[in-house]
């Protein structure tokens, strides 16, 4: 670490803070962290050495050993990104994570890490407090950072050349697998159970957690999963995310160097974060993803998950109701944006997408909008792969239906209601109730008893009504509404899925 880090890290507290801090000992060293309402929380404790300099673009290496006590009081720094107004923000000193555990002495209790979302560009785990989920639970909860954007998912030739397996590009994913070999080596040491471990994610996050049940490197690293509004779709290639390294290398300048990851390599992390090239095909901005690369990655996630070729663990799996809306919110359209957008995206199919999704069946065009993005996107994808599972694995789907769920201020304000919007259910499931009415509060008393009892024993919560596992023929999913948990039987048709199972032949 670098010297001013370490500092930091080392800062001792006031005499009366440190004679009631919680401390505890690491397999790379000695944390001191702190009580809050009965939960002990370890924040910024870093789980692999800093991926900067010569370790930029390559896989994480452990940390190491420290002498003294680190004041894990805070969390640690943020991966690279850009903030809300398009400022770099972040360090690449940023592979930290947090516990949080009943102060309770306590040994052999559940894990849950928690795989935040973000696009695969913004997010880190301090942004969630888990400390209500790990007291009422009785759980050790873990947040992550990994790495994001450029700078956790480049592939480019240079940098396959100097990887034994010829491959690049996976660095967040292989970040996720380090924090996660983290937790088994340490968890106990905070009260968990290392081999009762759940992944838990939502949207990046929980595509993360089904490409790690893909990857045979993650096989054993965790039990269970839960996956909250995360599609399985087909990722990009190693050579098409190389055709995309390339055109990032051309606009840093390094595309014609003689050694163009040292070159690369030369860069500041803010000129990395800001450089986002056009994407292959000049349809928009890349958005970096994490690629099947035939090692990390061996094969599409749809392709695994249909022949049974994936770390088979138990899974909740699920989307919300208005998950279009979030995006809308951000790129409201009208009505000539609308249609030209859906002929862009669907040439000769647009016709009959449209008739699905007629204006004149809409308040507004975003509203149209939000609704087609809900279906095509989520509802429809996910539970498709809910079925795919189910066929080797215990699945128990969901559906978020509470449409006056409470808006986050990070979202604009908008023209149309944003109802059951994309990640709307993070604040229920981890008890941030503070905007809620009283039946949301108990929906969100009765989600997080659910999540508890799946991250217990893989059985959700035993309360009424029982959540029974998913089947492509009974199609049993849990609608999760206040005052009105209940399973839906109409789901396929109010989401118009068989409209798109077609268009996807």
């Amino acid at each position: 670490l670098a010297i001013a880090t370490m500092a930091l890290l080392l800062a001792p507290l006031t005499a009366s803070a440190a004679s009631t801090a919680p401390i505890v000992t690491t397999r790379q060293g000695i944390v001191r962290g702190v009580v809050k309402q009965g939960v002990r929380e370890f924040l910024g404790v870093p789980y692999a050495a800093p991926p900067e300099g010569k370790l930029r673009w390559r896989a994480p290496e452990p940390h190491p050993k420290w002498i003294g006590i680190i004041d894990a009081t805070r969390p640690g720094n943020e991966c690279p990104q850009l903030d809300s107004r398009g400022q770099v923000k972040g360090s690449e000193d940023c592979l930290y994570l947090n516990v949080y555990t009943p102060s309770a002495a306590a040994v052999g209790l559940p894990v849950m890490v928690w795989i935040h979302g973000g696009t695969f560009l913004i997010g880190a785990g301090a942004w969630y407090d888990a400390s209500r989920l790990a007291a009422r639970g009785k759980l050790v909860v873990v947040t992550i950072n990994y790495r994001l954007g450029a700078l956790g998912f480049l592939a480019h030739p240079s940098l396959d050349a100097e990887n034994p397996d010829h491959v690049s590009g996976n660095y967040g994913l292989l970040d996720q697998q380090a924090a996660l070999r983290w937790v088994r080596a340490n968890i106990g040491a905070f009260g968990g159970n290392p081999n009762n471990v759940t992944v838990m994610g939502e949207s990046a996050g929980a595509i993360s957690i089904a490409l790690q049940m893909v990857s045979p490197q993650a096989k054993g690293l965790f039990e269970r999963a839960i996956m909250e509004s995360g599609p399985f779709f087909p990722r990009a290639t190693l050579k098409q995310a190389e055709e995309r390294g390339a055109k990032f290398a051309d606009k840093l300048g390094c595309g014609k160097a003689s050694d163009v990851a040292g070159c690369l390599r030369a860069k500041d992390a803010a000129a990395i974060v800001r450089a986002i090239p056009g994407d292959v095909n000049s349809d928009g901005p890349l958005v970096w993803e994490p690629t099947i690369d035939g090692k990390v990655l061996p094969i599409q996630p749809t392709k695994a998950f249909a022949t049974g070729r994936f770390n088979r663990v138990p899974a909740i799996n699920g989307s919300n109701r208005d998950e279009g809306t979030t995006a809308v919110g951000f790129a409201p359209v009208d009505a000539r944006q609308y249609q030209e957008k859906v002929r862009k995206r669907l040439g000769g199919k647009a016709d009959r997408v449209m008739t699905a999704y007629s204006l004149s069946g809409y308040a507004s065009p975003s509203q149209a909008a939000a609704a087609l993005l809900t279906d095509a996107i989520f509802s429809c994808t996910i539970i498709d792969e809910s079925g795919l599972l189910s066929k080797f694995v215990p699945v128990y789907a969901y559906e978020f239906n509470d449409r006056n769920a409470p808006v986050a201020d990070w979202l604009p304000k908008a023209s149309f209601p944003y109802g059951a919007y994309h990640s709307s259910e993070i604040q229920y499931v981890f008890g941030d109730d503070k905007a809620m009415s009283p039946a949301q509060r108990k929906l969100s008393d009765q989600m997080m008893e659910y999540w508890i009892g799946f991250i217990t024993s893989g059985e959700p919560g035993a309360h009424s009504p029982k959540w029974t596992r998913y089947s492509a023929h009974a199609s049993n999913v849990l609608s999760l509404a206040p005052g009105a948990i209940g399973y839906e039987s109409n789901f396929y048709k109010v989401h118009q899925c068989a409209l798109w199972q077609s268009i996807r032949r």
